[in-house]
């Protein structure tokens, strides 16, 4: 501050203004200290803007990366968009939904839903109701039908195993995860979203009708997919 006001006494004398020094000093010391509060205001504004960003992230699921959005429907008891933990299974999920209603077909479901796997993000999951299966919207895993209705003869036992091999090697549209349906030819990434998405199927052809892939793509999957 000194050696600043020096600097300044020999124009001070040049221009005859010493008999304005006191008041050039003061003036000089409050442009100083404005200059000095500015910074240290604009540091401490950025320090706590990083902090209330920080603290955002780690506070707020939504923009978690740990965090993913499957969306549960059908015949539970709180249908929704839920967000869960990267790496959660599909019991987790369920169980946010409150479980199964009342109208659920338990024993489907306990067929067909493997409550160990591990759901993906934009996943959709819909249990069917009783009147759903019974009206045919919804078909059994033909694995599973040969497994709870064994043949008897050996001829049967036969079809019934080759059967069961292709019935192993189709890839369900309802049920699949994105890393099985990329796995389709002319099916990428951005198509198995679409195809998770827009679940439930009835039918193959809604993959058609619901605009989820060009012909195309649909005669290649046609004959590796199932419900």
């Amino acid at each position: 501050m000194k050696a600043l006001l020096k600097s300044f006494l020999p124009l001070i004398r040049k221009l005859k203004l010493k008999r304005y020094l006191p008041e050039i000093i003061l003036l000089t010391i409050a442009t100083i200290i404005t200059i000095a509060s500015s910074v240290l205001y604009l540091r401490n504004t950025q320090s706590a803007k990083e902090e209330i960003e920080a603290s955002e992230i780690s506070s707020n699921p939504a923009i978690s990366p740990n965090r993913i959005f499957v969306d549960v429907s059908g015949a539970v008891k709180k249908p929704n968009i839920y967000q869960i933990n990267f790496g959660a299974r599909i019991k987790e999920v369920v169980d946010k939904a409150g479980g199964l209603s009342d109208d659920a077909d338990i024993m489907f479901f306990n067929r067909n839903f493997n409550l160990s796997r591990i759901v993906s993000d934009q996943e959709k999951i819909y249990i069917p109701s009783i009147s759903e299966i019974n009206s045919g919207a919804f078909i059994q895993n033909q694995r599973t039908l040969d497994y709870f209705s064994p043949t008897q003869n050996s001829s049967s036992t036969v079809e019934s195993v080759v059967g069961l091999q292709e019935a192993e090697t189709l890839i369900s549209v309802n049920s699949a995860t994105i890393e099985e349906l990329d796995q389709l030819p002319g099916v990428g990434q951005v198509t198995a979203n679409k195809i998770i998405t827009n679940r439930p199927y009835s039918a193959i052809d809604e993959l058609l009708t619901k605009k989820v892939i060009n012909k195309n793509v649909f005669e290649k999957i046609k004959n590796l997919v199932n419900l």
